[in-house]
């Protein structure tokens, strides 16, 4: 097959793959993004190869796979500039590495003779790579498509020594909620957790500092142990009046996070339950316990 790759879009994630696809047999030939200075920074590091700041025909063509490496509300506007090239789509591989969005997304009619799929990896990309930062090694990807392209997107993945899930398209919303919670949603938690220490006087700043260990710890149990079998703390011992001293301090100092503590609570008496630490009594306690500070937030709220 043609192992000339076109990326469209040169951020953080599309850097990132154009350095490690290189690595593994494919050439990354053409590159395209609107920030110049993205392209420029990355393309001065995989020399030679050809750039620009608008989809190109001729790049498409020259090329046997297609990867566009755009943000979620960009990428139907990139296949409709696909479209509007008139290039020669067919037996072309045209792959899309949104967490959200299926393959669906290209049109029937148009991508009809070429092979299309989505690959979405399970990472996070803080930062535009000028290097090989093996940020899709060792990762799990999403993928969809046809059959043709799941082969090919396999081989890929393979080569990068990663694992895959095959996500069904009509699941991939649920799918990339998942990943939301695991990472973006992280870092609510570490900021909260800064606002709590704020409220009492430590510096925001430190808080990375302080949690780091504690969080670190938490990782590993869950690595060596599984998840419910690595919770602690007073939902897991069935501490009540921990728990109510805390939701009372939160909801005198800093009510707007009750919603937040209290959501959560809900969910580790579920997983304390399933670890059999709680009994049905303890649960329907803590549960009680928590909505009663609900109800008062939403009463103060119709109030407010």
């Amino acid at each position: 097959m043609n192992k000339n790759v076109y990326i469209i879009g040169a951020g953080n994630a599309g850097s990132a793959f154009a350095f490690e696809l290189n690595e593994i047999g494919f050439k990354v030939n053409f590159l395209t993004d609107r920030n110049i200075e993205n392209v420029k920074r990355v393309s001065d590091k995989l020399l030679p190869l050809e750039t620009s700041n608008k989809t190109e025909g001729r790049f498409i063509e020259a090329s046997g796979i297609i990867l566009i490496c755009v943000q979620d509300r960009f990428i139907k506007d990139v296949i409709n500039e696909i479209i509007s090239t008139k290039a020669d789509l067919k037996d072309k591989y045209f792959i899309h590495i949104s967490g959200s969005l299926s393959s669906e997304i290209f049109p029937e009619e148009e991508f009809k003779k070429s092979y299309t799929g989505s690959m979405h990896p399970v990472q996070t990309f803080a930062a535009l790579s000028v290097e090989n930062n093996k940020y899709l090694s060792g990762i799990y990807f999403g993928i969809e498509g046809k059959n043709e392209c799941i082969r090919l997107m396999k081989k890929i993945i393979s080569n990068f020594r990663s694992e895959f899930l095959e996500i069904p398209s009509d699941k991939k919303y649920i799918y990339h909620s998942a990943c939301v919670v695991a990472s973006n949603f992280l870092v609510t938690l570490m900021n909260i957790s800064a606002e709590l220490l704020a409220s009492i006087g430590i510096e925001k700043s430190r808080s990375f500092e302080i949690f780091r260990p504690i969080v670190m710890k938490t990782i590993e149990n869950i690595s060596d142990n599984g998840l419910v079998n690595s919770l602690t703390g007073p939902f897991e011992r069935n501490d009540i009046e921990t728990v109510s001293n805390q939701l009372n301090s939160i909801y005198k100092e800093l009510p707007s996070l009750i919603p937040f503590y209290t959501l959560l609570g809900m969910e580790t008496v579920k997983i304390a339950f399933r670890k059999e630490t709680l009994n049905l009594n303890n649960v329907i306690s803590m549960l009680d316990l928590m909505n009663t500070y609900v109800s008062n937030e939403v009463k103060n709220e119709k109030i407010n």
